[in-house]
């Protein structure tokens, strides 16, 4: 295990509400990492199953735990909370249903120590395929064309830039890391590093994967903050409401049964 007072010490960011069926994959994971210098921050929403119950048996075996449930507004506010109380030199969030390979942490501090970024990105499994890039000549597209990759497991970023650019905004509710990513990008003070390796899995079932049109609406409004053409990000969010229409309309017949 690598564990040294040179490395950059590292927070595992996780905001988690009845996941009691998931989260103990995402414990073996961060038990099983071959990198030591490191915290896992769990941030519970006052879960009503066995949730915290769990996390209170994990961390008579696992010091690296630390927990707290308590009310909060949503999955990026507990994000922030989390990541106020972390430690850690860098952090990477982690959903409940996610998994680091074993190396994975050993994989971003080598990175960290390498190339001096504030944020490292790196390739993860989503079902089935490796994905991940970075292509800011992209920015106009969005978010997700720039950042190939996943926000949760596949990307770590030094804890202080929320110091310079503020915390994950409440403005987004499914998008706020995409907010966040392109103010980064926007500064053009960031730096981003491309790593080469699969840092772990990422469970794709989150909201955003299911409400098609809010992500639309939010995706138009970070364009609108972060690119300098509103009449090209207008028609953008147009055409792609258009295509995307039929997927959107049953998307709200559903929402609407009784």
């Amino acid at each position: 295990m690598i564990h040294s007072d040179r490395e950059p010490r590292l927070s595992v960011i996780t905001a988690t509400r009845n996941v009691a069926s998931t989260i103990a994959r995402l414990h073996a994971s961060l038990a099983a990492q071959r990198y030591g210098n490191f915290e896992w921050i769990v941030m519970d929403g006052l879960s009503s199953d066995s949730t915290v119950t769990q996390l209170g048996r994990f961390a008579e075996t696992s010091p690296w735990l630390k927990f707290v449930s308590e009310s909060d507004f949503g999955l990026y506010h507990a994000l922030n909370k989390a990541i106020a109380l972390a430690t850690g030199d860098y952090y990477v969030v982690a959903g409940a249903d996610d998994a680091f390979d074993a190396d994975a942490l050993a994989n971003y501090a080598a990175a960290c120590i390498k190339e001096d970024s504030d944020v490292v990105l790196a390739d993860v499994m989503k079902q089935g395929k490796a994905v991940g890039g970075f292509h800011p000549e992209k920015a106009w597209l969005g978010h997700a064309r720039v950042f190939a990759g996943s926000h949760s497991v596949g990307m770590l970023f030094r804890r202080n830039l929320h110091d310079r650019f503020g915390f994950y905004s409440r403005r987004f509710p499914l998008l706020a890391d995409g907010y966040f990513l392109k103010t980064l990008l926007a500064s053009k003070s960031v730096r981003f590093a491309r790593a080469d390796f699969v840092a772990g899995t990422f469970a794709d079932g989150g909201l955003s994967s299911v409400n098609k049109l809010q992500v639309l609406a939010e995706t138009w409004q970070i364009q609108m903050l972060t690119e300098k053409s509103a009449l090209l990000q207008t028609m953008l969010f147009l055409g792609k409401l258009l295509v995307r229409y039929p997927a959107v309309k049953r998307e709200l017949l559903r929402s609407n049964k009784p």
